[in-house]
C-alpha cells in the first residue's frame, strides 16, 4: 500500500508469486510502471487506491507492506487502514508497518541530542528556536508535513489501535533510522468474531 513508484516492491517482487502495487497517485503508477518494465518483472499488478479502501481487485493477501506511509495518516486513517487490512488479511497473514516515526525519539530527530559538537549546548538551543518558528509557522498553515515526516507515533499508540482492529503487534527498531521504528502485526486470532465492523 503507497508503492509510489516501486522502489521497494521491485526488489520484494521476486519473493512473491503475486503483488499488487497500490497507489493514489497516477504520476506515480506511471513511474511505478516505467520502473516494473525496466526490471523485466512481469508478476506486479499495478491498482489505483487508497490505504484505507483497497481496489477491488484485491480480495485477499497473505502480505501487507505499507513502507513509509503511516506518517501521512492520523489516528483515525491508522484505524481505517488496519480495518481494511484485516477484511482481505488471510488468516495467518502479516502487516508490516515500515518506517513509522518514533515519538519517543522525536527530540533526537529535532535537536540532535547525539551529534559530537562540542558546542552542543548551543546548537541544541539554536535547534530548539528554529523548530519552534517552524512548528509555528506550520500551526497557522495547517501544514502536516513542516518537519518533512508528518505524524508521529509512540509503540503504544500502534499496539493499542492494532488490538481494537484485532491484530496482535511486534516491534522493531530500524537498522537504517535511528527515529523509526516498524511494527509487525498478525490477525489475533482468539478474537474471532468479536471485532468491531
Amino acid at each position: 500500500m503507497g508503492c509510489g513508484s516501486c522502489q521497494v516492491t521491485t526488489y520484494m517482487a521476486p519473493e512473491f508469486d503475486h503483488v499488487y502495487a497500490v497507489d493514489f497517485s497516477k504520476s506515480m503508477l506511471e513511474a511505478a510502471q516505467r520502473r516494473i518494465e525496466s526490471f523485466g518483472l512481469n508478476n506486479i499488478k499495478l491498482l489505483f487506491g487508497t490505504a484505507s479502501a483497497f481496489p477491488t481487485a484485491v480480495t485477499h493477501a497473505d502480505v501487507i507492506l505499507t513502507s513509509a506511509v503511516v506518517q501521512y495518516f492520523s489516528h483515525a486513517d491508522l484505524a481505517r487502514h488496519l480495518k481494511e487490512c484485516r477484511r482481505v488479511l488471510n488468516p495467518e497473514g502479516l502487516i508490516l508497518a515500515a518506517l513509522i516515526p518514533d515519538s519517543a525519539r522525536k527530540k533526537i530527530y529535532y535537536y540532535g541530542y547525539f551529534s559530537g559538537n562540542r558546542f552542543h549546548r548551543l546548537r541544541r538551543f539554536r535547534s530548539w528556536v528554529y523548530v519552534a518558528r517552524l512548528r509555528a509557522k506550520a500551526y497557522l498553515q495547517n501544514d502536516l508535513l513542516w518537519d518533512g515526516i508528518g505524524n508521529w507515533f509512540h509503540q503504544s499508540d500502534i499496539e493499542r489501535l492494532a488490538k481494537q482492529m484485532g491484530f496482535q503487534a511486534e516491534f522493531r527498531d530500524s537498522q537504517t533510522s535511528d527515529y523509526r521504528f516498524h511494527a509487525l502485526l498478525r490477525p489475533d486470532l482468539t478474537l474471532a468474531g468479536k471485532l468491531p465492523d
